[in-house]
């Protein structure tokens, strides 16, 4: 052991991390811990197991095999080490600008004191790149995944194990590798969906601030409130819908209003969250102007205009996160569940309502029926009609486009599903759990939902009324500042993740507000072709160029 060099090597980690430092300058002196030196004259430390010490690295030319693992593989990206060694695999890694992070996963504090005190590693310690996770939890690589991988900056994530140590430690790393998987696809689904509406989002938030400045509209809580999909098994639900409406507030999804309308229903209130254009056929028919309409900051613009009561609400985009926080307070609706029950279920707890009965959820396609008759796509699809192509073709067309069905047969018969159904149905139950309401779905022709039980939810109804704040300016001025602002940001430089590090929290957020936009262009452009840094200037570029036209039209 070499006290100096433990001591550099513990100060370089504090700049970063200093509570890991302290935690390792605690640890033990481990006695099932040898070094050896390589041909090359470079220590390999070893680890004793069942009586036998088994080096980490080659013990002919450990640089060397480092360097291999660069070679075998593209540097561009976001890596993640599974076992640390002596980080000879991992040191030819920081000399490359376009690695945005290098993440180290490993096991034993006691293990990394013994190694900190032989082998000077301050350059890899002092590099804002890397970041160490010793011993930790599925929920802290979850946490440090959502935090810290952006991938429309970060690249692919690639993983590569140090495979003499991951041996050593099986279980440990399996758990590791399952919560990274866990995390990449809640991570990989989020992406997907801004590098397709990334700068639908931030378009038609624009457009609505002109309106959303004057909206004073509010909603009255209640302590029942019923949830209306539009899945087939609605139409079986009507007249329960009927009955149970006169003591509770009724809700309705854009896609089941014209269902609710044409059996003479009228809802209390009507949400929508699709950013796409298409959500306009839900409201074809009419929108009861009594009825307040609660729209997605990001919603299409043209659906503003057809209430005359609205209100809008914040999602988790970053966008409409920034306005709410910087110039007017808006509700913030979960709408993380990927669909618009999972909405209409958060603004019914925004409103303190206790228990929330769910219709017409089916996710699924019960007997291979879409949506229940009178949504958007009967009448979509019989103006489309003909003798040639009847309705009824249409319809099979229109589910059997998906070519990853899945069939199922329960109780009610057959029905048909999807992952993304799936992976909704199944977010809900988990949100449902948390809650502090009682969710109740009633039960249809699709996919059963299964709700925990939850003993916290209290027995008292607390009422809270929905409204947006007071705005602390005209969107005029709102805008204009943010338009500033934006482009007084310092340019980007790669690697990226430093770069950030670098800034201002404001700076950062406003860097934040962008990134599903550099998610659009990540899509559409090779990862060869541009550098996240440039991606994100021509990310600020678009975003300027869209702002000063809807400034000085």
């Amino acid at each position: 052991m070499n006290p100096n060099i433990l001591e550099r090597n513990l100060l370089a980690l504090s700049v970063r991390d200093p509570l890991l430092s302290t935690r390792i300058a605690r640890a033990e002196d481990p006695l099932e811990v040898r070094f050896l030196r390589s041909r090359s004259g470079h220590e390999v430390v070893c680890l004793e197991r069942n009586g036998q010490f088994h080096p980490l690295h080659s013990l002919v030319d450990p640089v060397r095999e480092g360097k291999r693992f660069l070679e075998t593989i593209s540097t561009q990206g976001f890596f993640v080490f599974l076992g640390f060694g002596c980080g000879y695999q991992i040191l030819p890694f920081i000399e490359r600008t376009e690695v945005s992070a290098l993440v180290v996963l490993d096991t034993g504090l006691e293990l990394f004191r013994a190694v900190f005190s032989r082998i000077d590693l301050h350059k890899l310690l002092l590099d804002p790149r890397v970041q160490f996770l010793i011993d930790p939890s599925p929920e802290e690589i979850n946490q440090f995944l959502l935090s810290r991988y952006i991938p429309a900056i970060s690249g692919d994530m690639k993983t590569i194990p140090l495979r003499s140590r991951v041996d050593l430690a099986t279980e440990f790393f399996q758990s590791c590798m399952g919560a990274l998987k866990k995390g990449i696809e809640t991570l990989s689904d989020d992406f997907t969906v801004q590098t397709h509406f990334g700068k639908k989002w931030f378009t038609n938030s624009l457009l609505n601030l002109k309106v959303a400045e004057k909206s004073t509209c509010t909603i009255q809580p209640r302590r029942k409130a019923l949830v209306t999909a539009a899945g087939p098994s609605l139409e079986d639900q009507i007249e329960e819908i009927r009955i149970n409406r006169t003591d509770g507030l009724l809700i309705a999804t854009d896609t089941s209003l014209p269902v609710l309308l044409a059996n003479r229903i009228l809802p209390d209130v009507v949400i929508s969250i699709d950013c796409q254009h298409i959500s306009y056929n839900h409201f074809m028919n009419g929108f009861p102007q009594e009825v307040p309409l609660l729209l997605d900051l990001a919603s299409p613009p043209i659906l503003a205009r057809l209430a005359r009561k609205v209100m809008f609400f914040s999602s988790p985009h970053p966008f409409s996160r920034y306005i709410s926080t910087h110039w007017r307070p808006f509700p913030a609706i979960d709408t993380s569940g990927g669909n618009v029950s999972h909405a209409a279920i958060s603004l019914a707890v925004s409103l303190g309502s206790q228990d929330i009965f769910l219709y017409g959820a089916d996710f699924s396609f019960p007997r291979g029926k879409s949506y229940a008759r009178g949504s958007y796509l009967y009448p979509y699809l019989d103006y489309r009609s003909s003798r040639f192509q009847p309705l009824e073709s249409h319809f099979v067309h229109f589910l059997f486009r998906n070519q990853v069905l899945e069939k199922r047969i329960g109780e009610e018969g057959l029905r048909y599903t999807t992952k993304p159904m799936i992976s909704y149905k199944e977010r809900l139950e988990e949100t449902a759990g948390k809650l502090p309401a009682r969710i109740i779905p009633i039960k249809g022709k699709g996919e059963p939902i299964h709700v925990p039980a939850n003993p916290s939810i209290s027995s008292s109804f607390t009422p809270r009324l929905l409204a947006a704040g007071i705005p602390s300016s005209s969107w005029q001025e709102f805008l204009t500042s943010y338009l500033h602002k934006t482009k007084a940001l310092p340019d980007p430089s790669d690697p990226v993740i430093s770069y950030l590090d670098s800034l201002s929290q404001d700076e950062r957020n406003l860097w934040t507000t962008l990134l599903p936009i550099t998610a659009v262009l990540r899509r559409k452009c090779p990862d060869t072709l541009f550098s996240p840094a440039e991606l994100l200037i021509q990310s600020r570029e678009w975003a300027v160029k869209k702002i000063e036209q809807h400034l000085y039209a």
